[in-house]
């Protein structure tokens, strides 16, 4: 195998073709995350992101995008925004992390949503979590009488909902995808102060953030297509949605609502409205993303695996990071973890931050 290291502007045609192809034939890569044109855009906002591709002989047959960090570092394409990442390959490719790294020429690369299923990354997993999603192959009548089996009641109580606010407000108006930019600009409205009120970071005071989403709203392809949704009621906009889309994956992403309208539950109602479109267009799932937020256990059926870890070279430094990982994991697990919680709570609100850089 041979790793060759190039600048995302420098794949070729035919690089381009095998990436799309590799993708839309590999089951654990059709989320919209491992389509080409997330990483171009990543790139066009962004000076550190990078390519390598696996080649076998004179044929590519795999690629591997990241950006570059401090320190020998390396993250995800899209960084903390990234809810899905790995190696662009197909399944029974035999290639070497530690070959890779060093054509990267990374000291190590963090993930937290990588997919579980690529076998070579298996010794750099320390948790493993799920990312939880609407089975929608079979259509959205079928996934509701699914979720009506199982009892899901809050799911129910949506569209009990959705009439009382249709009926006091206003007749409700669902746009798939709109191209009004001032929408936008909502979401982030919302998202930010989301993010204020519940003192996480804000991904949208980070200017290349912006900048991604904005460049994926205005992307479309035959592989790829950025989607921002609204709903109204009447002609007040209670809710919205940017998410992203490949051939048969709708990423439910940055969510926003109206607070005054809250015990309409509008963002439910959206989401509502998001899968049934994605079942109409004929898309197998409608992924929520990983996080144990109440309401992705109501309309969730189904889960994709993730992993979060490092993998490392050998080295001095990254043997004191698997120890520190480690030690983290077993205070995890134990009473001893409580004096030191709001510490490791700074700690790891300052790494979440540097993601962002």
């Amino acid at each position: 195998m041979k790793y060759s290291l190039i600048e995302v502007a420098d794949l070729t045609a035919e690089h381009r073709e095998t990436w799309r192809t590799l993708q839309r034939s590999t089951a654990c890569l059709r989320s919209p995350y491992f389509c080409l044109e997330f990483t171009l855009a990543a790139a066009a906002v962004r000076n550190d992101v990078r390519v390598v591709v696996l080649e076998e002989g004179a044929e590519a047959v795999g690629f591997f995008p990241f950006q570059r960090g401090r320190f020998g570092g390396g993250r995800p394409v899209g960084g903390a925004l990234s809810d899905y990442h790995g190696v662009i390959v197909a399944p029974g490719a035999i290639w070497d992390v530690e070959t890779l790294l060093r054509s990267c020429g990374l000291a190590y690369w963090e993930f937290d949503h990588l997919i579980a299923e690529q076998a070579p990354l298996d010794q750099y997993h320390s948790r493993w979590a799920l990312s939880p999603a609407l089975d929608l192959s079979q259509g959205f009548g079928a996934y509701r009488a699914r979720r009506r089996a199982a009892g899901a009641g809050r799911f129910f109580q949506l569209e009990r909902k959705a009439r009382k606010l249709a009926r006091e407000v206003g007749p409700l108006r669902f746009v798939a995808h709109t191209h009004d930019r001032e929408i936008l600009q909502q979401v982030f409205q919302w998202k930010s102060e989301q993010c204020r009120r519940s003192g996480v970071v804000d991904f949208f005071e980070h200017e290349w953030a912006r900048a991604l989403v904005e460049q994926l709203w205005t992307t479309e392809t035959g592989y790829f297509s950025g989607r921002l949704s609204a709903l109204y009621a009447g002609e007040k906009l209670v809710a919205a949605h940017m998410g992203m889309c490949s051939g048969s994956v709708w990423h439910w992403w940055f969510p926003g609502y109206d607070r005054s309208f809250g015990k309409y539950s509008p963002g439910g109602i959206l989401l509502c409205k998001v899968a049934e479109e994605a079942a109409a267009q004929g898309l197998q799932q409608l992924d929520l993303g990983k996080g144990d937020d109440p309401y992705k256990n109501s309309f969730a059926d189904c889960a994709n695996p993730v992993a979060e870890g490092c993998a490392w070279r050998p080295s001095a430094g990254n043997a004191f990071r698997r120890l520190a990982n480690g030690s983290e994991n077993l205070l995890r697990q134990s009473r001893l973890i409580e004096p030191v919680r709001p510490i490791l709570r700074m700690a790891k609100r300052w790494t979440y931050r540097q993601r962002f850089a």
